[in-house]
């Protein structure tokens, strides 16, 4: 399972604002370390670098966003994949 920790934004953010962080969860509610990758859909709007998503410019339109985020952890044999929606208001 994968978490996310805040979901909203606000439209007058700077570029770079951090929106939140994801979390790789396993079957007992362990966090794992995970390589993470943003799906294209995202582009132009939203960045990822490590488990931390952010704004990748400033004054993104006010609306809902819906990106997926995958996670491969590191040292196990765990897959996940999830879809998030960002607001921005």
């Amino acid at each position: 399972m994968i978490s996310l920790s805040k979901n909203t934004v606000s439209a007058a953010a700077a570029a770079n604002t951090t929106v939140g962080t994801l979390t790789l969860l396993d079957s007992t509610g362990a966090a794992r370390t995970a390589n993470w990758s943003l799906t294209p859909s995202a582009a132009g709007y939203f960045n990822l670098a490590g488990a931390v998503i952010s704004t990748l410019r400033a004054s993104i339109p006010a609306g809902f966003y819906p990106i997926q985020v995958r996670a491969n952890a590191t040292n196990v044999d765990l897959k996940e994949k999830a879809r998030f929606i960002i607001q921005v208001s």
